[in-house]
């Protein structure tokens, strides 16, 4: 090998080490936004946000039943205080 060849040779390594510690900086950079990310998802000792959501679907939950029973009541109160009305009438 000519020193023309080792030159070239040099300077393309150069290059791809370069290359390589702008990927290695870019790749930390997004592994600790990720990592950020996934403490606001899951919590960092507090609860994240999928878990206040998992809260608020329960509570959304029993708040559906609770409607759904009060309907129920109200339409049985309803249907006797109707068929209490019609036998009085007669």
């Amino acid at each position: 090998m000519n020193d023309v060849t080792q030159g070239l040779i040099l300077a393309e390594l150069r290059a791809l080490r370069g290359d390589f510690n702008s990927f290695a900086r870019d790749t930390g950079e997004r592994v600790a936004v990720l990592e950020s990310d996934v403490h606001g998802l899951v919590g960092n000792g507090q609860p994240g946000r999928v878990a206040l959501l998992e809260i608020a679907v329960a509570k959304l939950s029993q708040w559906r039943w609770w409607v759904v029973g009060a309907a129920a009541g109200s339409t049985g109160v309803i249907s006797v205080l109707a068929w209490v009305v019609t036998e009085v009438r007669k």
